[in-house]
């Protein structure tokens, strides 16, 4: 199905192009945008009003180099993400609030692609400060420890973490020295998950401890379709209350489409819809919706 491209997307450029003027940013290959949209709900109803709220755009490699996030009422963008790439490695990002750099990164790999080192950087006006480097250490291709060190060479924290048979991390700590904290601000996770005979996660419990002293508890229930895709998920409280249910669908490609939230009463608050938009030419003229 071929279409024009939508006001929407055109807007959508117009700001990505803008904002790389501003920051230097050389112009961008758009081949694909993934336009994650919110619809109105009235009455646990959803109505045919919607305004995006997230795109991602990717160029021909189909690497995502853009993201950006939209306040839904003004459609402003409040927060963006610009990945750098050489092949298929992403080695930098940069992140925006309000239009402002306030954090970067620099990325270095291992010979199987895995990553070695990453060099936090944290902007402020007329000020950038290196935060840490961190270095990675693997097990069976999972990040087993992490050792950050700052400007002078000196490990200011390290982060253990165990992974079971599946890949769940079901254990991370955290020791720092006075004055650092890991970018997140966690200092330790429980997970504690449940699979069934196929291997796929039907629950678990996740215990986070942050660096504010918070500890934050949750658990989660899910179900698969035929496909063994998540279908659902449940998010109860301490005593097993329902708090929300979270119900995915798919297209026949498994790319998902609608994403519905409903309260413990079964009553709809929140409705997402994704379309997968193609540009197979580099002036972008045609659009194809990927359904």
């Amino acid at each position: 199905m071929r279409l024009k491209v939508t006001p929407l997307v055109v807007v959508l450029l117009m700001v990505s192009l803008m904002n790389a003027e501003a920051q230097n940013r050389p112009p961008q290959n758009v081949r694909r945008v993934i336009v994650t949209s919110r619809y109105e709900i009235q009455d646990g109803k959803r109505t045919v009003n919607s305004r995006a709220i997230k795109q991602e755009i990717k160029d021909s490699l189909d690497r995502v180099h853009t993201i950006l996030f939209r306040e839904y009422e003004t459609q402003r963008v409040y927060r963006y993400i610009w990945h750098t790439y050489e092949g298929r490695q992403i080695v930098r990002t940069d992140e925006f609030d309000n239009e402002k750099l306030f954090r970067y990164s620099l990325f270095t790999y291992t010979p199987d692609s895995l990553i070695a080192t990453q060099k936090v950087y944290m902007v402020n006006p007329g000020d950038t400060l290196h935060y840490v480097t961190l270095t990675f250490k693997y097990q069976n291709r999972l990040p087993i420890q992490v050792d950050a060190t700052n400007s002078k060479g000196n490990r200011v924290y390290r982060t253990k973490s165990v992974f079971d048979t599946y890949g769940t991390e079901i254990q991370r700590q955290v020791k720092a020295s006075k004055g650092y904290v890991p970018v997140d601000s966690i200092m330790s996770i429980i997970c504690k998950p449940v699979y069934d005979s196929l291997g796929r996660k039907v629950a678990e419990t996740i215990t986070k401890t942050y660096s504010d002293g918070r500890k934050v508890v949750k658990s989660f229930r899910y179900e698969y379709n035929k496909k063994n895709l998540r279908s659902a998920a449940e998010e109860l409280d301490q005593s097993g209350n329902l708090l929300t249910r979270t119900t995915l669908e798919y297209n026949d490609k498994g790319m998902l489409k609608f994403v519905s939230v409903y309260n413990p009463e079964g009553k709809l608050i929140d409705y997402q819809a994704l379309r997968y938009e193609l540009y197979p030419s580099r002036d972008r003229r045609q659009q194809i919706i990927e359904y």
